[in-house]
């Protein structure tokens, strides 16, 4: 009898190779498509239709009970789809995340389609008078700015010109084509270049600038590739990257920064701060007005001696904080603030919070997480929190006043502090703490689900961990130092090390 065997794989590859071959066939007629990007995005659709032919595989072979099922994936389709995983998250995090910085560069097609090309490099200078008060704007630059002030009335320009083409030659009809120009526009000089007249829309050229400023200047620069750097100014500064880090410090006046993707680092800055966007690390720190963080995030994010209002907004995190005089440090699971005295307000979620060395009231909601406050001071103003999923321990001075409202469901409650006004129920579904302590003071209210509530005294250890179980035949002692039976290990020791029962007579001593 013959065996009926059924196979998919090569009609389905096929497709792939016929989808892949469309889209970068769509770009020869639409410049506007970018075939990597679409790559990087919808990659996981590969996964899911092998999947399904898979499955399909699998039902067609259980209607035929004659036929040999095929296996429901062979060694080297194990292979293939660890490979698949692999590639496609290293091109999804190139192409979608350009700020990435695991391996140090950026991909586009551009660079793509130059990485055959040879580079080439030229170097040249350009100075200009520049009145001290007046805007320097910079468009559409591509490649690192670095601009520094200094006591001069004029602004000198140092050029690095990377140049990508097939022979020298070539790269040096394109270097003696690039022109530059600085244009007075009422008070506005603007930078101007005509790279983007130059083949393949400029793309092949990449320009360095070192620029000296006169100290009292305001800067608008917009960079499509390259890191921007300013330090030593007297003004307004306007950042704006797509691909690229940004550097600003010892600035006086406005600092805006808008990016893509790359770090954030902002040190001294008499006046204020807005960072809007998305990208990795981000230290900001000694700025003497408010700081606004608006985006998305992924790295280390690092604020420290913040004079005013500092504001942090993104899809799970909403913080207020007023007069950042320690350090606050935020990864994407965890919290730390150390050191603040003013209010503290954060809304968030699978975010461990630890709040240290406060003087200020505090606002916490969080949900699955572990939130953690300690303060060498007595309280002062109110806190509230509310947690879901997860426990809230609260450290304070013995010599605290306080009034409390604090409810676990479905969880338990410890305080080390006690008097005639505090009460402190550990019975039912919702254990909780109650009342006054001392002379009054600062409400502290506090809610939390399955997780646990500790009020703690500053300086008191935490519960020993309970003791493992004694031997058989021996006794445990609890935590009240009262010897007690070890029912548990005695039950596990007759049921699973009893002695056979012996046959026949008994004799009894």
């Amino acid at each position: 009898m013959s065996v009926y065997t059924y196979r998919r794989g090569s009609i389905f590859w096929a497709l792939v190779l016929i989808a892949v071959g469309a889209i970068f066939l769509w770009q020869n007629f639409n410049p506007d498509v970018h075939p990597w990007k679409i790559i990087a995005q919808y990659w996981p659709i590969l996964i899911i239709f092998w999947g399904l032919s898979k499955l399909i595989d699998y039902l067609q072979a259980q209607s035929r009970p004659e036929s040999i099922a095929p296996p429901l994936f062979s060694g080297s389709e194990v292979v293939m789809l660890v490979l698949i995983l692999v590639l496609g998250t290293i091109i999804s995090k190139i192409v979608l995340h350009p700020g990435w910085q695991g391996w140090g560069w950026h991909v586009d097609d551009d660079e793509i389609a130059n990485l055959f090309m040879n580079s080439f490099t030229y170097d040249r200078t350009f100075s200009q008078p520049l009145k001290a008060g007046s805007v320097l704007i910079l468009e559409d630059q591509r490649g690192p700015v670095e601009v520094h002030g200094g006591d001069t009335s004029s602004v000198d320009v140092a050029i690095k010109e990377s140049i990508r083409a097939d022979d020298e030659s070539a790269a040096k009809r394109l270097s003696d084509r690039l022109k530059f120009d600085l244009v007075d526009e009422g008070g506005h000089y603007v930078l101007r270049t005509n790279r983007r007249s130059l083949p393949d829309d400029g793309d092949r050229v990449s320009l360095d600038l070192n620029m000296h400023v006169p100290q009292a200047i305001s800067d608008q620069i917009t960079s499509v590739r390259g890191d921007i750097a300013v330090d030593g100014v007297r003004g307004d500064q306007t950042l704006f990257t797509q691909h690229g880090d940004v550097r600003a410090t010892n600035v006086e006046g406005l600092v805006k920064i808008h990016k893509a993707g790359g770090s954030t680092e902002v040190r001294g800055v008499k006046g204020s701060v807005e960072l809007d966007g998305r990208g990795n690390d981000i230290e900001i720190a000694d700025v003497t007005d408010t700081v606004t963080v608006h985006g998305e995030y992924g790295g280390d994010l690092q604020f420290h001696n913040i004079g005013q209002t500092f504001r942090f907004e993104s899809q799970r995190t909403s913080m207020t904080a007023q007069k950042l005089t320690g350090r606050l440090d935020m990864e994407v699971g965890s919290l730390d603030l150390n050191g603040i005295d003013g209010p503290f307000e954060i809304k968030t979620s699978q975010k461990d919070v630890t709040v240290s060395e406060f003087k200020h009231s505090l606002q916490i909601s969080d949900s699955n997480s572990q939130i953690t406050l300690q303060t060498s001071t007595p309280p002062t103003h109110d806190i509230e929190v509310d947690s879901k999923n997860g426990g809230v321990e609260l450290s304070i001075p013995p010599s605290s006043n306080f009034q409390i409202e604090a409810t676990s469901r479905h969880g338990d409650v410890e305080c080390d502090f006690s008097g005639p006004g505090l009460k402190v129920s550990k019975e039912g579904n919702e254990p909780s703490i109650t009342g006054a302590y001392g002379k009054g003071g600062p409400m502290i209210r506090i809610n939390t689900e399955y997780g646990s509530i500790r009020i703690l005294q500053s300086g008191s250890q935490p519960p020993k961990p309970p003791e493992p179980p004694a031997p058989p035949g021996k006794s445990q002692r609890t935590r009240n130092g009262v010897a007690a039976p070890p029912y548990a290990s005695l039950f596990f020791h007759q049921r699973h090390y009893a002695a056979p029962r012996p046959r026949g007579k008994i004799r009894w001593n």
